[in-house]
């Protein structure tokens, strides 16, 4: 409610008198000032990354206040409405993470994942982060995992012991796992299940931090199924989720550091790290028969993330599951890429069986085979989609 609004509403009539006019608008006028004064408050608190956040529960609180504040500040305001239809819908990242075995020597790459959940957990645009932690008998569990991001919580945004543990246990859900590193096939399955409660699901490599242009997965259109390409590690990247990185590396990026990581988003539209659906889509409709493929002995095994065309093996895989409609808006939706670090790809001990096709471009023996899929766009620059200028893979 801003002073003009008020203003309005105090206009006289002529059955009041001028001092009971005075008297109402003086009145009215005090509530509007203090109003405006708690909304800027709120405005202050929420700035993310420039100040300690409030403990979870006021946060929360606010963040609340703040939305319903913000539909009446331009009642003619059509993003207001816009943004009041999606309020309820949820957003959960899901990822999966490998946990620690005791007593072994700290990973670099590790630290790295370490920092690019604490700063999926710290988004606000994330209602819920869900982490499967793969873990062998004398790995750590969920319980030091929490711990353990509790005290990067702690030394990165100087919370409390107990703001960090009490956001913590509202945002975050650990399941521990003993499947394995996981295939492409048991990542949906994840995704998939009860525990995770968003309507709106955003699946991603660990190592994967994301930014306030995240807040558009709340308008995802039903029908369409976003995949992001990474946009790398630079000096484009916000200075809070810069910030973060070094905070938590300091100098544990060991002789591995690159500086920089590429802009894929920049190269291609035929690479990515990120998948973002709504989950009702695909629930009950997955075929596990879709993920797997066939090695050199004749068997027909499940595929990995970590793997060459391994991402246009699984859209292909998950769009025979429901008839998406696929775009690649990396320009809007930011993905940065944690990963300074040597890279690995997963080596098969048995090779995929090739299909010999002179017409195919694929001849990498490595690569997953096909069938494939891709985005609308997968050209740079081609008029076929037009997620990089408009909304049309959202609901607006």
């Amino acid at each position: 409610m801003t002073f003009d609004y008020c203003l309005k509403i105090v206009r006289p009539k002529s059955r009041y008198t001028i001092l009971s006019f005075l008297l109402v608008s003086l009145a009215l006028l005090a509530y509007c000032a203090r109003q405006q004064h708690e909304l800027d408050n709120i405005r202050e608190d929420l700035q993310y990354g420039s100040h300690p956040p409030p403990s979870a529960t006021r946060l929360r609180r606010k963040l609340q206040v703040f939305n319903q504040l913000g539909n009446y500040l331009d009642p003619k305001s059509t993003a207001s409405r816009e943004q009041a239809t999606h309020i309820n819908t949820r957003v959960s990242y899901v990822t999966s993470f490998w946990a620690k075995v005791k007593g072994e020597k700290a990973d670099p790459h590790r630290r790295e994942v370490e920092a690019a959940l604490l700063a999926n957990i710290h988004n606000p645009h994330f209602d819920q982060v869900v982490v499967f932690l793969d873990r062998e008998d004398n790995a750590e569990t969920c319980f030091e995992f929490h711990q353990a991001m509790s005290d990067l919580s702690r030394q990165v945004f100087s919370m409390t012991a107990e703001e960090s543990n009490e956001l913590l246990s509202i945002k975050v859900k650990c399941v521990d796992v003993q499947t394995g590193q996981p295939t492409y096939y048991q990542m949906f399955k994840n995704a998939l299940s009860d525990v995770v409660t968003g309507d709106v699901v955003v699946l991603a490599n660990a190592d994967m931090a994301f930014d306030d242009s995240m807040s558009l997965a709340r308008f995802l259109n039903p029908e369409v199924l976003v995949v992001l390409g990474t946009n790398g590690f630079s000096n484009k990247m916000t200075a809070n989720i810069k910030y973060i990185y070094e905070e938590v590396m300091g100098n544990h990026h060991g002789g591995g550091y690159h500086g920089s990581e590429a802009d894929r988003c920049a190269v291609t539209r035929s690479s990515w790290d990120t998948y973002i659906f709504h989950k009702s889509k695909l629930v009950g409709r997955l075929k596990e028969e879709n993920f797997k493929r066939t090695n050199q002995r004749g068997e027909s095994i499940f595929f990995y993330m970590n793997e060459i065309g391994a991402e246009n093996a699984a859209l292909w895989a998950v769009q025979q599951s429901y008839p998406f409609s696929s775009h690649n808006p990396c320009e809007r939706i930011h993905s940065w890429h944690f990963h300074l670090t040597p890279k690995k790809h997963k080596a098969r001990k048995i090779p995929w069986l090739r299909v010999i096709d002179l017409n195919s471009r694929y001849k990498n023996p490595e690569r997953v085979p096909e069938p494939y899929a891709f985005p609308l766009k997968t050209i740079i620059g081609a008029p076929t989609d037009c997620a990089p200028t408009d909304n049309c893979f959202l609901s607006l």
